[in-house]
């Protein structure tokens, strides 16, 4: 530093050296830094897993689905058959709904022993999907709809003529799927009371009837829809996902159909149950033509490992009014 000259500091003569001061530093406006207290967020992957691990486990806590469900038949008489309606796309709430048919077979299964029913999906409309013939034709909005299945599966559940649970699963389907995927809020929580399990779109039930158990493979809607073969959606369920099933049965494609084959030395039965919502527009537009009256319906067998289906739930009634009423005279 260049050196100025002295001067007296105090009345002691205390002197002290001046020295020249450099000019003043100039800090890069781009380095000045405006907030150095900002939080600096810093992620370490690891601890990132262990949290997603964390609120993954308390979601699924919540969660109400399950796979797979194993279920003892509900039977007045356990050495007699047992029939399960397999209830499909009732769309409860749409406009083109038959109900006065729905309400019926019903009323059938509650006065009929030894039956039991599977909702295979869309059970209520909804109207929350971006279409038309969805959203416009509803009779009543989806939460009174809601409502309305939380009061049919209270009965279902036992306030029925038979004083007993005679819904054996439930299956979600893509319209009452819809309300969480438009909302976030599980459609499914209005079925909390049902004693049954809830399965999501796929998934598997052991059905006890007497000696026998039966492996039953469910979907709403599965891969290899054929307007041709209406059975093969769910040959193709049973190929790829459950191999060892003796029914599977699918629903969402409004048609009605079932067949019987043998493989692996097995005789098993693929069911599409059709619908309840027969008005034509969704139908038609797609070029399916009309939708089929539902109202499929399984028999299985107590004492040997076989099973009979009718694609018309009277025709189902009737037979098992006929065994009942042979075995009440035996």
């Amino acid at each position: 530093m260049k050196e100025l000259g002295r001067i007296v500091t105090n009345g002691l003569g205390k002197e002290k050296t001046i020295y020249a001061t450099h000019p003043p530093r100039v800090i890069p406006e781009e380095n000045i830094i405006v907030t150095p207290d900002k939080k600096a967020i810093e992620i370490d992957w690891r601890l990132s897993f262990e949290r997603m691990k964390g609120i993954a486990s308390e979601w699924k806590e919540l969660y109400p689905y399950q796979d797979v469900t194993h279920v003892n038949a509900p039977a007045e008489y356990p050495d007699q058959p047992f029939g399960v309606w397999w209830a499909s796309d009732m769309h409860i709430g749409n406009v083109d709904t038959e109900y006065e048919i729905l309400q019926r077979h019903i009323e059938l299964i509650e006065n009929t022993k030894n039956t039991g029913v599977v909702t295979v999906g869309d059970d209520l409309d909804m109207g929350i999907l971006p279409k038309f013939e969805v959203r416009f034709m509803q009779t009543i909005f989806p939460l009174a709809q809601a409502f309305t299945a939380e009061d049919l599966m209270a009965e279902l559940n036992g306030r029925n003529p038979r004083n007993k649970q005679i819904i054996l699963a439930h299956l979600v389907g893509n319209h009452t799927h819809s309300i969480m995927q438009a909302t976030g809020i599980l459609y499914e929580k209005f079925y909390e009371k049902s004693k049954a399990a809830i399965l999501p779109s796929m998934g598997e039930m052991f059905l006890k009837v007497g000696n026998e158990e039966y492996e039953v493979a469910l979907a709403h809607k599965y891969w290899g829809r054929s307007k041709l073969n209406v059975t093969l959606e769910g040959k193709r369920l049973m190929e790829y996902v459950y191999p060892n099933a003796d029914v599977a049965v699918v629903g969402d494609f409004h048609v009605k159909g079932h067949e019987e084959f043998k493989k692996a030395g097995k005789w098993r039965t693929v069911v599409r149950p059709g619908t309840y919502r027969t008005g034509g527009l969704f139908e038609l537009n797609r070029g399916y033509g009309k939708g089929t009256i539902g109202g499929s319906f399984t028999v299985f067998y107590p004492n040997e490992h076989k099973t009979l289906t009718f694609d018309d739930l009277n025709d189902g009634i009737d037979y098992m009014n006929t065994i009942q009423k042979l075995h009440e005279r035996v």
